[in-house]
């Protein structure tokens, strides 16, 4: 099944906030969020994780990396739940230490209101994006305890980010993917192709029931694999696209908007804001074009 909701998504997980930028609850002894969004969510995030948990507090929130769109709401659950343990990669720790990246954090955020309110989305929180520290830092290769019958375990992606960090609950074969399973049929890697890759090789290989996307989309069941094996296709599709332009002649800028004709023009909203969009785009051919300038002198010096 392809979920575009929130809600209920399987025994004691759910979406929650809005289907396109969701935070996820994973229900038990210990519960734990993951992933945070925007920040001019955050008040239908508390409402909706209030409304599951009742009296009870968030434990833990997993940050699969620390982009604008996935951490914006993080410092405000800080603020009412002290006792909430902020998880995320030791890389991602370090980028939210630094001034600069939570300042472009909250300017992304505050410019976000707009689209929200295209969305028709009320209430607003539309105070100001809250620094936060990463409280722990995701061990490689180890899991973190929820209970004795619930872990979570980080899988290290190092494809759309560098910091990036997909969460694994193997006792309820879900797997928070986000941008690293691509989005709304875009390859989602920025700074290392052939990781994405090796990323989504290693994520067919789980048994996965429920696959949560970067934005938009959870696929359940019998769709999780063929979903999977789609997102690479679109990838490498992506790519020999890319690299002929790019073999071509043709700079970023006009094959950013080549790209944004065929893939954000034609979305109707809620999408992601175009100019993040193309910026991610340019981004994405940029990573390519290193690789084209590679192949090109090797096969001019064989």
């Amino acid at each position: 099944m392809k979920i575009s909701w929130t809600g209920k998504i399987a025994e004691d997980f759910y979406a929650l906030g809005h289907a396109s930028v969701p935070v996820y609850l994973l229900d038990g002894p210990f519960p734990a969020l993951f992933d945070a969004g925007f920040t001019g969510l955050a008040e239908k995030y508390i409402k909706a994780i209030r409304a599951v948990l009742k009296e009870r507090t968030p434990e833990f929130l997993f940050l699969t990396h620390a982009h604008w769109d996935h951490v914006g709401a993080a410092g405000i659950f800080k603020k009412i739940w002290p006792g909430l343990k902020i998880v995320a990669s030791e890389e991602a720790a370090h980028f939210l230490a630094r001034p600069k990246v939570t300042r472009t954090i909250a300017t992304l955020n505050r410019e976000a209101l707009s689209a929200l309110q295209k969305w028709g989305i009320t209430p607003l929180h539309e105070r100001a994006f809250e620094p936060f520290s990463v409280d722990r830092c995701m061990p490689r290769e180890k899991s973190v305890g929820l209970s004795d019958r619930l872990s979570v375990e980080g899988i290290f992606t190092p494809g759309h980010t560098r910091d990036f960090v997909a969460y694994w609950i193997p006792e309820k074969r879900v797997l928070i993917a986000s941008e690293a399973a691509g989005c709304d049929n875009v390859p989602e890697f920025l700074v290392n192709y052939d990781a994405y890759i090796a990323g989504l090789n290693f994520f067919m290989r789980l048994e996965t029931q429920v696959l949560c996307v970067g934005h938009q989309l959870v696929v359940t069941g019998k769709d999780v694999a063929p979903y999977l094996r789609e997102a690479r296709n679109i990838a490498e599709k992506y790519r020999a696209n890319v690299e002929t332009l790019l073999k071509k002649g043709e700079d970023v800028d006009s094959i950013a908007a080549h790209l944004k004709k065929r893939e954000w023009d034609i979305k109707s909203f809620p999408k992601q804001p175009e100019q993040t969009y193309l910026i991610n785009t340019k981004v994405r051919i940029k990573t390519l074009k290193k690789g084209v300038k590679h192949l090109v002198f090797s096969s001019e010096n064989a």
